[in-house]
This record gives structure tokens, sequence and C-alpha cells, in this order.
């Protein structure tokens, strides 16, 4: 068993990566459930607190983590710090590794149009055991029928990326169509592993810069970042009520 961290509204799991793959792995030896995963950063975080709907889907995850080091911070003010950062990027190629090893079917779904494809290709090259149970674009639609058809292949993992919030969504309404599967949306990790888009060098990833560099090298990534000032003022704003509340109970007692 793990407690959860609640931040800006939103229970973020407080596991270890070897916990939860741990619980994963052996669900997926099992073949009883299939297992819903949402990487939530800061955008998505308050992606959700506008929107009850999105809300509403990811609390239908499996397993809520802690994608990046502004959530990390957060639980660090907060004063509930989470044992350990899981990015959506780490995951992917763990699990990768993973279905190579165990010989286990992945799906690419999401996406411009040739992304998923060589996202796929790469991942042969970088992990030769693993079987593709499929590739689609994400602009050929993502609907029931769409789902079905992914659905069919019986993928041991279905990586979705369609980007916040319909990647979340689409597995929320889906999953039940992958009663054995790992469900999980990835964002833009498509784009970084079929080479399109680089990953932080390792000085920025050390120093937890990793947004920094994203939006130097990716500009139009301005008008999401703004939503990270937004994200710290909602965790302090958490903190000061807490705080009064244990205050005016002391108070009472």
């Amino acid at each position: 068993m793990h407690d959860k961290v609640t931040i800006v509204d939103m229970p973020i799991d407080n596991l270890s990566k070897n916990r939860l793959l741990d619980v994963v792995y052996n669900e997926i030896e099992l073949k009883q459930k299939n297992i819903f995963i949402v990487t939530a950063n800061p955008e998505i975080i308050m992606s959700a607190k506008k929107s009850k709907s999105y809300r509403d889907s990811i609390l239908k995850a499996d397993f809520i983590v802690p994608d990046g080091s502004g959530v990390m911070r957060a639980s660090e003010i907060l004063q509930h710090p989470l044992k350990e950062k899981i990015t959506g990027y780490d995951l992917v190629h763990t699990f990768l590794s993973y279905a190579s090893e165990k010989r286990k079917s992945v799906y690419f779904f999401g996406s411009q149009e040739g992304v998923a494809v060589d996202a796929a290709i790469n991942a042969i090259k970088l992990y030769p055991n693993i079987r593709i149970a499929g590739t689609k674009n994400g602009y050929l639609g993502y609907g029931q029928e769409v789902a079905e058809e992914i659905a069919s292949t019986n993928p041991d993992f279905v990586f979705i990326g369609l980007g916040a919030p319909l990647q979340e969504n689409w597995a929320a309404e889906y999953k039940h169509l992958f009663p054995n599967a790992v469900v999980m949306g990835v964002g833009g990790s498509f784009d970084v592993l079929a080479g399109r888009t680089k990953r932080a060098p390792q000085f920025w990833l050390k120093h937890n810069l990793e947004w920094m560099y994203r939006l130097i090298t990716q500009p139009i990534r301005s008008k999401r970042m703004i939503k990270l000032p937004i994200f710290v003022a909602e965790v302090y704003k958490q903190k000061w009520t807490s705080r009064k509340f244990y205050v005016k109970r002391e108070r009472h007692i």
C-alpha cells in the first residue's frame, strides 16, 4: 500500500518507480485487468482543475504519477514530499525494454502522419524483441471505430500520443476495450523516439531544467508554459489554506 499526495486537487500516487513496475508487471502476467497510467505534470494538473470532465477522466486511472520536477517541488512545498519523479518518457523506455524481454506487443497511437511509424521503427532498433501490434497517427480519427480497430490487435501496451487532455480522455473512455493491457498517454514521447524532437541533454535534466530547455528550443510552447507560475501560485494557496485550517482547528481543541 502507498499514500497519496494531493496537489491542487489532484491525488498523486506516492510510490517509487520500482514499486509501480512491480504492480504493473504482476498484473500483466496475471492478465486479470487493464492498467491505466497518467503521468501528471503541472500543465495536466492545471487543465484538470479547470475541467471537471478532464479531471474525472484522470481519476479513472489506476495510477497518477508525478511527471516532472514541478510536481516534485510542489510536494516539498506542501511538506509531503513524493518519493520519486516518474516521467512518461522514461516509463515508455522502461516498458519497451520489458516488452522486448518478455516478447510483449506495443501499439503506437497518435501524433502526426509518420511519427508513430518512425517511433515504432526506432523502438525496434533499441529493443529488437518487441512486437509491434500496430501504428496509427492521431489525425485519422480517434473515436469508437478507431478504438475497436486498435483493440482488435490485442496489444499488451497501448501508448497514446494525442496530447493532453485528449489522450487521457480517450484512455478513460475506451480502456474497457483493452482488458489486459497497460494504457498510457505519452504526450510528445513519440516525437522524441522518432527523432523529430530532441530530449534535453543530461545537464538540463540533472538540474531539473528540462522545462527551460523545451522553452528555448520550442518557443511555441510559451503559451503552455504560462500555466507554470499559475500552478506555483495554486500550490502556495493550498499550503496557506491548509495552514489556516489547522490553526483554526487547534484553537477549537
